[in-house]
C-alpha cells in the first residue's frame, strides 16, 4: 500500500514538475513539439504526441520563431513570384523578337523574289533573245510558245510576290 502511495505521488510529481517546466518555457516564449518518425519513414511534427510506443524527442520551438518563418517564407515566395514573372517575360520578349525576325526574314525574301519576278518580266517582255539554262546545265534559246508560258508564270510570281 506505502508503494503504491508513493509510486503516485511520484508520479503526480513528475506531472507537476513537467507542466511547471513547460508552463516557465511558454512564459519565456519557448514550445516545444514532438517529433518522430511514422511508420513510413517520414518524419512528423505535432504540438499533440504521437501514438503509444512511438520513439519521440521534444524539439524546442521559440513562439517568434513561427511568425519569423512565414514571414521568411512569405518573402521567398513573393521572390520567387517575381523570379518567374520576370522569366515570362524575358521568354515572352525573346518569342517577340524572334517572331519580328521572322517575319522580316520573310520579308526580305518576298522583296528579293519581287525584284527577280520584275526582272524577269522585263526581260521577257523586251525583244531580245531569251535564253534559259536547263538541269545539264546547257543553255537553250526560248521559242515564241515557250516564252508565252515564261511571261505567264512571270506575271503570276510578280502578281504574288509584289502585291501584299
Amino acid at each position: 500500500m506505502l508503494k503504491r502511495t508513493l509510486s503516485a505521488l511520484l508520479v503526480a510529481g513528475c506531472c507537476v514538475f513537467a507542466a511547471a517546466l513547460q508552463a516557465q518555457q511558454a512564459q519565456q516564449g519557448q514550445q516545444f513539439i514532438y517529433k518522430w518518425t511514422d511508420d513510413r519513414g517520414m518524419i512528423q511534427y505535432s504540438e499533440l504526441p504521437p501514438p503509444t510506443g512511438v520513439k519521440y524527442e521534444m524539439v524546442s520551438k521559440t513562439s517568434g520563431t513561427g511568425q519569423k518563418n512565414a514571414e521568411e517564407g512569405a518573402r521567398d515566395l513573393n521572390k520567387e513570384q517575381a523570379d518567374l514573372a520576370k522569366q515570362v517575360e524575358e521568354q515572352e520578349k525573346k518569342q517577340q523578337e524572334e517572331t519580328e525576325k521572322a517575319q522580316k526574314e520573310a520579308e526580305d525574301v518576298r522583296t528579293k523574289n519581287c525584284e527577280a519576278a520584275k526582272k524577269n518580266l522585263k526581260i521577257l517582255q523586251g525583244d531580245g533573245a531569251v535564253v534559259k539554262t536547263d538541269a545539264k546545265g546547257n543553255k537553250i534559246a526560248l521559242d515564241p510558245q515557250q516564252r508565252e508560258e515564261e511571261l505567264k508564270k512571270a506575271q503570276k510570281d510578280q502578281d504574288y510576290f509584289c502585291n501584299p
